[in-house]
């Protein structure tokens, strides 16, 4: 691997590391909504909720085009995690219009696995790119 590889690869790690620090903290929020929606009967908090779940989706399609390009630059490593919260059509019915303790609490724990999900690719990363800054 020459260096502009290494390079290129160590940009791609260190973007998408950035990327986990903001979804971080987007999660940080959907959890709150989860914690509001759990303890009251109130459709804002499925609303709200359901509202950062779209937005930590969207903004896990752009940590995956990071990861892609740290994978293909980085041929043997594998950083295949999964990070997607359901947010389909029934997910938005049964959450917010029929909302129901059994629903929040299974979205309450999809975020908490995602929160475990992202310290362990945050961890990785950081792995990364200590081997990284190594070669360059």
């Amino acid at each position: 691997m020459d260096k502009i590889e290494l390079q290129e690869a160590h940009e791609a790690v260190t973007r998408a590391l950035d990327e986990v620090a903001v979804i971080k903290k987007q999660v940080d929020k959907a959890k709150g909504w989860s914690w509001f929606d759990i303890m009251s009967d109130s459709i804002l908090g499925s609303y709200f909720k359901r509202e950062r779940i779209k937005g930590i989706n969207n903004s896990v399609v752009s940590l995956q085009k990071h990861l892609n390009k740290a994978v293909a630059e980085l041929k043997d490593i594998d950083l295949d995690v999964d990070l997607h919260i359901s947010d389909n059509h029934n997910d938005q019915l049964l959450d917010v219009w029929f909302d129901n303790i059994f629903t929040d609490a299974r979205v309450h724990k999809e975020i908490n696995i995602l929160q475990d999900n992202l310290k362990r690719l945050e961890s990785q990363l950081h792995d990364i790119l200590g081997v990284l800054n190594k070669y360059l």
